[in-house]
């Protein structure tokens, strides 16, 4: 796991939202594609990251919701 994903599952587990290891993946890359930082980007935006990282677990995604 690499730092960025250490930082946004701390981030993540805050919110009451754990993910594993292939959500966690997708809403990392989500975030990346946004342009955001992890420490940057609002906990509602969080959030409709982990949504969309759950919806679409079967393909890779970028939209927020």
């Amino acid at each position: 796991m690499t730092a960025e994903m250490d930082r946004l599952s701390e981030r993540l587990g805050r919110l009451g939202m754990r993910l594993d290891g292939e959500r966690l993946k997708r809403a990392a890359a989500i975030v990346r594609a946004h342009g955001a930082d992890t420490a940057e980007i609002s906990d509602m935006a969080l959030l409709s990251i982990c949504v969309e990282a759950y919806r679409h677990a079967e393909k890779e995604t970028l939209q927020i919701v």
